[in-house]
C-alpha cells in the first residue's frame, strides 16, 4: 500500500480496498456495517463517542478525528500479508495524537488461534513474525497459543501506528455489530493476557507496552434495520416499489388498517427479526412477511393448525396467475401454512390483495 489516500466518496468507496469486495461488502457484513458507520461525519460514530465520554478518562473525553484509513496494512516481518486493519484513526486528544485501531464485527470469528496458525512445522518466517509481534505487546509464546492469532497483530499494529506518529497512547478497538456481542469472550481472553479485565461497552487499561499506553475497548452497535433497508433486498425496481406498496396498502387501504401492527422490531432468543412481519392487534398472529430469506420473499402466514391444505391450494393459484411455479426458484422445503410470492413476477399489486386479504382472515381463526 502506498502512502498517499484520496478523500472518500462516501461508504460505497470502502468497498474496492477490501480484501474479496464481492464477498465482504453485503449488508450485515462487518465490512458494510463499519463504512456505514464511520463515513458521512467528520467525527466519531455516536455509539464510539458516548462510551468514550462514559468510560470517565480524561483522555477520551474529547477525542476529534482528524484521518480515517479504511483497510489499512501495518508490514509485518516474516514475509507473507500485512495485518490488514479494517480501520486506522489518528485522533487527537488534547494536544497528543490518539491512533485508534479498529476491528469491526459481525458474527465472523477472530479467525484462528496461534497454534492453530503456526501449525505442526511453522515456517521460519511465521516463528519471526510471531517473535516480533510478541516482542511488541510484551507478551510471551506460551501465554498466547490458545488466543486469536488476529487480535494479536490487530493489537500490535496499534502499537506501531504510535510509535510511527510519536504518540504516548493507543486504542485498540472492536466494534460489534452483533447484539449478542458474539466473539467477545475471544477478546476478553485476550486482555486478560494484560493484567485487565475486558467490559463491554467500556474502555479498560492502560497497560505500558514498550513506553506506550495501549488502551482497549468493546463498542456494540444495535443496528435497527430500517424498511427502506427490507425493501432495497428485492431484486428489481418494480419488486421494491411493489413492496412498498404493499405496506402502504397494510397500514392505510386495507379495510383492517387500523389493526395492523409491525413485528419487525421484536427478538427472537435474544436476535432482532430480520425481515418486517406485520400482525393483527386483534390475535396477535403475523399474517404476512418481507423478508429477507428465501431468496427474498413476500410471505403469507394462514397456520399450519388449520390452514396447511388451503396454504396449498393458495400456492397453486398464485402459480397459475403468474404463469411460474415457486417451487423452481426455491429448493428449500415450504413452511407447512405459508404461501410465497415472488414479487419480480407481479405486475401490479390488484393481482394479489384478493390473497393478502384472505391470509389475514385466515390467520385470525383458531
Amino acid at each position: 500500500m502506498g502512502k498517499f489516500y484520496v478523500p472518500s466518496k462516501g461508504a460505497i468507496s470502502w468497498k474496492e480496498h477490501l480484501a474479496d469486495p464481492e464477498k465482504q461488502w453485503k449488508v450485515g457484513y462487518s465490512a458494510y456495517e463499519l463504512a456505514n458507520s464511520w463515513d458521512g461525519t467528520d467525527k466519531l460514530p455516536e455509539s464510539v463517542e458516548k462510551v468514550f465520554k462514559q468510560s470517565g478518562m480524561d483522555l477520551f473525553k474529547d477525542v476529534p478525528l482528524l484521518y480515517g484509513f479504511p483497510e489499512y496494512k501495518v508490514s509485518l516481518p516474516g514475509g507473507g500479508a500485512s495485518s490488514q486493519n479494517d480501520l486506522y484513526v489518528l485522533a487527537k486528544s488534547g494536544d497528543e495524537l490518539l491512533p485508534i485501531m479498529v476491528e469491526g464485527k459481525v458474527s465472523e470469528p477472530f479467525g484462528q488461534t496461534v497454534l492453530s496458525w503456526l501449525g505442526d512445522n511453522p515456517s521460519k518466517g511465521k516463528r519471526k513474525r510471531l517473535e516480533y509481534l510478541l516482542s511488541t505487546l510484551g507478551l510471551r509464546e506460551e501465554e498466547v497459543l490458545n488466543v486469536r492469532y488476529q487480535l494479536i497483530h490487530r493489537a500490535a499494529s496499534a502499537l506501531l501506528e504510535a510509535e510511527k506518529v510519536n504518540a504516548k497512547n493507543a486504542l485498540f478497538l472492536v466494534h460489534s455489530f452483533s447484539n449478542q456481542s458474539k466473539w467477545y469472550e475471544d477478546y476478553s481472553d485476550f486482555v486478560k493476557l494484560f493484567g485487565l479485565l475486558a467490559e463491554r461497552n467500556n474502555i479498560v487499561g492502560p497497560t505500558n507496552v514498550t513506553g506506550t499506553n495501549l488502551y482497549f475497548c468493546w463498542v456494540t452497535e444495535v443496528v435497527v434495520k430500517s424498511k427502506e433497508y427490507f425493501f432495497s433486498l428485492f431484486p428489481t425496481e418494480s419488486a421494491r416499489n411493489l413492496a412498498r406498496e404493499i405496506d402502504e396498502y397494510l397500514y392505510k387501504n386495507s379495510s383492517y388498517s387500523q389493526e395492523v401492527e409491525d413485528s419487525h422490531e421484536r427478538y427472537n432468543n435474544g436476535v432482532r427479526t430480520d425481515c418486517i412481519g406485520y400482525v393483527s392487534k386483534k390475535g396477535n398472529y403475523k399474517f404476512a412477511t418481507l423478508t429477507s430469506a428465501r431468496k427474498v420473499v413476500f410471505v403469507l402466514h394462514l397456520g399450519k393448525r388449520l390452514h396447511t391444505e388451503t396454504a396449498k391450494n393458495m400456492q397453486k393459484e398464485i402459480d397459475e396467475l403468474l404463469g411460474r411455479n415457486y417451487a423452481d426458484s426455491d429448493k428449500s422445503r415450504p413452511t407447512d401454512g405459508e404461501v410465497y410470492i415472488r414479487l419480480e413476477w407481479i405486475d401490479k399489486l390488484d393481482q394479489i390483495i384478493p390473497f393478502i386479504d384472505k391470509a389475514y382472515e385466515r390467520r385470525l381463526q383458531r
